[in-house]
């Protein structure tokens, strides 16, 4: 059991790490935002059908994007979109916001923000299946480019027809899996 909870541990850890290093690539912050504000898109999801697919080498169902979104359904709704609500309120009010004071306090919910975005990854990580996309060497990144692809678009669930919207899946794609 202890050997289970390292192993689930160090899975979200690699999530977390994967996670800031993907949105910290360019273009990555604004194609998940544009995706969060215009779709309802739950970024966390993205990132973790992206390390499924790039860094994993699994290739997601449907029902097991479903299962990973309901797993972390009511933290998302209920933590992480409350704090981002009230942190974006206090860009332009209410009075006394937006001074140094509001600043201050809109800064810090950033960081509980952040803080509870890694727990989501970490149960996100939990989720992922426990298994591997059989591939070739030659077709091994062919086949995580599909596979991630596949996952994001999953993951994402967007009606058809918005080049933006597509254009955002595809630059987190690549950034996921580019050295």
């Amino acid at each position: 059991m202890a050997s289970e909870n390292a192993a689930e541990k160090d899975r979200g850890g690699a999530l977390w790490r994967f996670a800031l290093e993907v949105y910290r690539k360019p273009g990555v912050a604004d194609a998940c935002l544009l995706l969060q504000d215009r779709h309802g898109c739950n970024v966390p999801l993205l990132l973790f059908a992206a390390w499924a697919g790039a860094e994993c080498c699994v290739l997601l169902t449907a029902d097991e994007v479903a299962a990973a979104g309901n797993a972390v359904g009511a933290w998302h709704g209920e933590v992480v979109e409350a704090l981002r609500t009230v942190r974006r309120r206090l860009k332009h009010g209410p009075p006394p916001a937006p001074d140094a004071t509001t600043g201050s306090l809109r800064s810090r919910l950033q960081a509980i923000e952040i803080e509870a975005e890694r727990i989501e990854l970490e149960t996100l990580a939990r989720c992922l299946p426990e298994r591997r996309v059989t591939v070739m060497a030659e077709a091994g990144s062919r086949a995580g480019a599909e596979s991630t692809a596949t996952n994001l678009a999953l993951a994402a669930a967007l009606p058809g027809g918005d080049a933006e919207s597509s254009e955002a899946l595809h630059t987190i794609a690549g950034a996921a899996l580019s050295p």
